[in-house]
């Protein structure tokens, strides 16, 4: 009744193999194998440990079960993806109507305001939070009047979030020729 930690290598080893024709083959079993033999506490993950370090010395007694080998087998490159058959495009015509291009977004609709570079304490709930200089706790902030829905004041808003996609700035466009 020694303890595991205590014996050598060549030990642990002999008790694996001592265990092995006494169950089914499983790091599991194995390691309750060696409790009721030899009263070793020992865990299925130290069997598995066992034989990733010491395979050479134990391939004539191979680790069975669903996950057994699996890291040996595994290939340490994936395969070439092989390219999908294609089928026979069928070629559809679509008649498309232009339509006049909207024009580009620019600020210039927007005025910039002069920054008030408040604190992040002098802050109220509906002042722009634009971080406009400084760093960490001497950060200052643009503090003029937000819209409504918004952390940004109208200028600061444009700037973060840009013009949007193409089919973003459409929308306005379209929906007033449809109407």
């Amino acid at each position: 009744m020694s303890s595991w930690q205590l014996l050598k290598i060549e030990q642990k080893l002999e008790a694996i193999r001592e265990a092995y024709p006494k169950c089914t083959g499983t790091a599991a079993t194995i390691a309750r194998k060696l409790f009721e033999l030899h009263g070793h506490k020992v865990s299925r993950n130290a069997v598995i440990g066992y034989y990733a370090r010491h395979g050479e010395k134990l391939k004539d007694i191979p680790l069975r079960g669903p996950h057994a080998g699996a890291a040996v087998k595994k290939p340490l490159m994936r395969a070439p993806r092989q390219p999908k058959p294609k089928d026979n495009p069928v070629m559809v015509a679509e008649v498309v109507k232009f339509m006049e291009a909207p024009k580009p977004v620019s600020f210039d609709d927007v005025y910039r305001p002069n920054p008030k570079n408040l604190s992040l304490l002098d802050l109220e709930w509906n002042d722009c939070r634009y971080a406009v200089s400084g760093e960490k706790e001497h950060t200052l902030f643009c503090g003029n009047t937000t819209d409504r829905d918004s952390s940004y004041c109208p200028y600061h808003h444009k700037l973060c979030h840009g013009p949007g996609t193409k089919s973003e700035r459409l929308v306005d466009h379209l929906i007033r020729k449809v109407a």
